[in-house]
């Protein structure tokens, strides 16, 4: 099982390496495709920033040595918790300028599957990471 849940985990760090290089240096990428105001792109670099930091280095680092990491996965999971709901609290009142929100939709359903699947494995197989 740990062998599954590590590759798990490199998965996701992956994932989110090329989905937070995307909105580090590729902003104005994604406010075209949805066509969003392009007023301020400053928050989705720091939002990309924030991805590759938090989720890219920590999962692989929880990935490389996962003995003694869990209080890095609680904070990463805590982390994945706030960003989600703070999608899903700007979907639900509109607070997107994009005109297409597939996009943005795609996204929010693909933190709420990450952040299920990490508060899972936090809480089920925290044993691993001790």
């Amino acid at each position: 099982m740990i062998i599954m849940i590590r590759s798990s985990l490199l998965v996701l760090s992956l994932f989110s390496l090329i989905y937070g290089l995307y909105f580090l240096f590729f902003p104005y990428n994604f406010v075209n495709l949805t066509e969003a105001n392009q007023i301020n792109v400053a928050w989705l670099r720091n939002i990309g920033a924030s991805i590759t930091g938090l989720l890219f280095l920590g999962l692989l680092y929880i990935y490389i040595n996962p003995s003694k990491s869990l209080k890095l996965l609680v904070i990463i999971t805590a982390t994945s918790i706030m960003q989600t709901s703070a999608l899903i609290y700007s979907r639900l009142f509109s607070e997107f300028s994009a005109k297409k929100t597939f996009l943005i939709d795609i996204t929010i359903y693909s933190a709420i599957v990450v952040t299920i699947y990490l508060v899972f494995i936090t809480i089920k197989y925290k044993r691993l990471f001790n």
